[in-house]
């Protein structure tokens, strides 16, 4: 098993790809996507519970603890109210936020070329094929597996977030080629994995 996947095509939020961002006050500054993956998506849902379980056994061993915080979020999550955590495009979807320390690759289509991607195609909202690599911690008396960010593919654009989207296209299939000119699917990273239930 790798602890690597690539989750294709999918929307992006809480986009920090040109400048590091810091989550909290006194934390540190990283380079950050969150992607939002249909609950509806088994195939990526899959890749990312391998890549997860690959990390877990990789730091642990047989020897793993429970209770381990998962890096796969469920974007249907309520509070204690019964409201909902996370905003409306995260409805029917799990979560992950992937970071890293040091600038990624970030890459788009462009006239029939994959380019550099200028920072005003780095929109919350767009959609992404996204690499990571997951690794388990053990820091503070806090135990579980994190995915790191190794790069990203912006792919199709989508409605920045905040407002409603409507959206008529697959976002699952193919790139958008932001020069115009058409282009092949991403490939797909060779996971197949059908287990339901998150691991951890």
């Amino acid at each position: 098993m790798t602890t690597q996947a690539t989750i294709k095509n999918v929307r992006l939020a809480y986009m920090h790809l040109a400048e590091p961002h810091a989550a909290a006050d006194g934390a540190e500054p990283k380079y950050s996507v969150t992607m939002i993956i249909p609950k509806s998506d088994k195939e990526q849902v899959d890749a990312v519970k391998k890549a997860m379980v690959a990390a877990r056994d990789l730091k642990w061993g047989a020897q793993a603890p429970k209770g381990l915080r998962s890096p796969l979020r469920d974007g249907d999550e309520k509070d204690e109210d019964g409201n909902f955590i996370r905003p409306e495009e995260f409805r029917n979807a799990f979560y992950v936020n992937a970071a890293s320390k040091r600038g990624v690759d970030v890459k788009i289509l462009m006239g029939g070329k994959i380019v550099n991607c200028p920072p005003e195609h780095m929109v919350s909202g767009y959609y992404g094929s996204v690499q990571i690599n997951m690794y388990g911690y053990d820091a503070a008396g806090n135990k579980g597996v994190s995915a790191g960010l190794n790069g990203v593919l912006i792919t199709k654009r989508g409605e920045p977030l905040g407002r409603r989207l409507e959206w008529s296209e697959d976002a699952t299939q193919g790139a958008e080629d932001f020069g115009g000119v058409s282009a092949p699917a991403a490939k797909g990273n060779g996971f197949d994995a059908t287990s339901d239930e998150i691991p951890f």
